[in-house]
This record gives C-alpha cells, sequence and structure tokens, in this order.
C-alpha cells in the first residue's frame, strides 16, 4: 500500500484523467439540502444576470442611442 509520501514523489499521470482527478462530482452532495440550495442560487443568478443584461440593452438602445431608433423607424 502506498503512502502519501510515495504518492507525492510519484511524476504527475498524463492523459486526461489526470487533468480531471481533482474535478470529482460528488453525487450525495448534490442530492443534500446544502447541494439543492446551491443549484438553486445558481439558476436565479443566471435569470437575474440575464433580466439585467437585457434591462441595460434595452435601456440603452431608448436613451443613449436614439438615432438608431429613429433611422429604423423612418
Amino acid at each position: 500500500m502506498l503512502s502519501v509520501r510515495d504518492r507525492r514523489d510519484r511524476p504527475p499521470e498524463e492523459g486526461v484523467v489526470a487533468e480531471l482527478q481533482g474535478f470529482a462530482v460528488d453525487k450525495t452532495f448534490f442530492t443534500s439540502h446544502k447541494g439543492i440550495l446551491l443549484e438553486t442560487e445558481l439558476v436565479f443568478g443566471i435569470i437575474l444576470v440575464s433580466v439585467f443584461a437585457y434591462d441595460a440593452f434595452k435601456i440603452y438602445r431608448t436613451e443613449m442611442a436614439p438615432g438608431a431608433i429613429q433611422g429604423d423607424q423612418q
């Protein structure tokens, strides 16, 4: 059995497995209360950012660039 020191002294493994070794998905976390809360916060965060970006673009088109809208209507 390898000890912590033996694993640390080995050369790094190559390939996709070595790159993704620290990014394992813990399925029990996502089914726990904290995981569900995190997923919900992420979804609402994405929705809020989208709404703010759309609103900012709409304000920009109406107030900051009125020439573009007047040219479209003629």
